[in-house]
């Protein structure tokens, strides 16, 4: 097992928490993704990043923050390996993020 690092980053959305499911679900798959396990009690996505120069996976949890409003948290979380070459010229956990955010949009 390799060394693995952890980076996370939480982004607020105009929308609520079942439409933005959605949304990421079809963000992962758009992005390449694998292994999409999307839990609907805990709001919370899970996926595989597997790429020739970046391994790792992604946990994406959707936190409302107001309901009135219909505002969401979209909180990112990915974990990597960092034990490669390829991971002193740019940070794998950032490449993942970048991944899905560019997905998402």
């Amino acid at each position: 097992m390799g060394i693995r690092k952890s980076m996370e980053e939480q982004i607020r959305v105009e929308g609520n928490r079942d439409t933005w499911m959605e949304k990421v679900a079809q963000a992962l798959k758009v992005g390449k993704f694998t292994n999409i396990n999307c839990n609907k009690t805990l709001y919370q996505i899970k996926a595989d990043y597997k790429k020739f120069t970046v391994w790792g996976e992604i946990i994406v949890t959707l936190i409302s923050v107001d309901a009135i409003r219909e505002q969401t948290d979209i909180h990112i979380k990915s974990t990597s390996n960092i034990d490669n070459i390829y991971a002193l010229l740019k940070s794998p956990n950032t490449t993942i993020i970048e991944a899905f955010k560019s997905a998402l949009n």
